[in-house]
């Protein structure tokens, strides 16, 4: 009961940290579908992505998300870029084997990230017994 009340305490009083902890599962859920699949399947998911590379040896592709945004009110102007870059490495099969991601606003609920979930591999679907 009292880590549960410590929980909550956080989460109220902290949303950025709830929030943060929540992009980080919420990604891993992502990222860890698409493993073993075929980049083809990911395209045909994601679209093209915004580079393809090859560094010492691995094949990378590369999702580049980002944007400015730009608010103000009478007290002045705000500003901040918005991004959320995946990258995946696949085999010599063409299947991903590895990915990392990174960004500031990057899908924390399966709500908000539903869009790039592996829709033949969710990690949110409950399973058959």
């Amino acid at each position: 009961m009292k880590k549960f009340l410590i929980v909550i305490l956080i989460i109220t009083f902290f949303p950025t940290v709830s929030f943060a902890i929540g992009t980080k599962d919420t990604m891993k859920r992502i990222m860890d579908s698409w493993i073993g699949e075929n980049i083809e399947t990911v395209i045909d998911h994601w679209g093209y992505p915004t580079q393809e590379k090859t560094i010492a040896g691995k094949k990378l592709y590369y999702w580049i998300n980002s944007s400015y945004n730009v608010s103000g009110n009478q007290y002045g102007v705000y500003g901040g870029e918005s991004t959320c870059n995946r990258i995946l490495e696949v085999d010599k099969n063409n299947n991903v084997i590895k990915w990392q991601w990174e960004g500031n606003s990057c899908p924390a609920t399966y709500f908000t990230g539903k869009k790039f979930v592996n829709p033949n591999n969710n990690p949110w679907r409950k399973k058959d017994r």
